[in-house]
């Protein structure tokens, strides 16, 4: 299983950069995770031409997040991909279109995509929001947090993940309010501990953030736009 960082800032990107948008592949199987602003852009910069996805995953129906779920209805709608196009997410509203498949998922849901395996598990933020575990043929897996607090359920849900994508844009633990709906980076280095996943990516990084603070875990690292990792 590959997966391509196509977008890592939230809630707003940095200058000329995207937001939270991944590529999951195995084999011939593509999953895009997310589409938040530019996820067309930089998914045609990898892969010119048709539309060549399995399905779309979307945690939930944030901009940051699910912006450019229209611009993938406008390259469906132009014949320029595979239609209708599974999209599985919490809230189906806004996928009311031929073009789609809507699948609403919650607290549990699971569903198979080609050769990966998905398990969802409902996490903890200001609108319905869910994480997904991904699994390929060959067992090894990638747990995705979306945005959310962090809870307890996280960590049987990341447990022994050979990759986290925790979406982290909190620096400290000063304002309760955002806590509710976010993980602060100390916190995505505990519950890669706890959960004893493999290593971590830190990203829905801070679009305005002067600068990205050190990490004590060694075992995680920030995101950056266009990384490609074998998991």
């Amino acid at each position: 299983m590959k997966l391509t960082l196509l977008g890592v800032y939230g809630p707003f990107p940095a200058p000329g950069s995207g937001c939270s948008s991944y590529l999951v592949e195995d084999g011939e199987t593509k999953i895009l995770l997310d589409c938040g602003s530019g996820a067309v852009s930089k998914y045609r910069t990898v892969y010119p031409g048709p539309l060549a996805l399995d399905a779309i995953v979307l945690s939930h129906m944030h901009a940051d997040h699910a912006g450019e779920i229209d611009l993938i209805r406008y390259i469906l709608e132009f014949g320029l991909g595979r239609k209708p196009l599974p999209v599985f997410s919490p809230e189906i509203e806004r996928l009311s279109y031929p073009v789609f498949d809507p699948i609403l998922v919650s607290d549990g849901s699971e569903a198979k995509v080609g050769s990966l395996s998905l398990r969802f598990i409902e996490v903890r933020h200001a609108v319905r929001t869910v994480g997904v575990r991904i699994t390929d043929r060959n067992g090894r897996s990638l747990f995705y947090t979306g945005d959310t607090g962090l809870f307890d359920g996280l960590i049987d849900a990341a447990k022994d993940a050979d990759l986290l994508l925790a979406d982290a844009c909190l620096v400290d633990e000063s304002n309760p309010k955002f806590l509710k709906n976010h993980m602060t980076l100390n916190q995505v280095e505990k519950l890669r501990k706890d959960a004893n996943c493999k290593r971590a990516i830190l990203t829905h990084r801070f679009g305005d953030a002067p600068g990205l603070l050190p990490l004590s875990d060694p075992l995680c690292e920030h995101a950056v736009e266009g990384a490609v990792y074998e998991i």
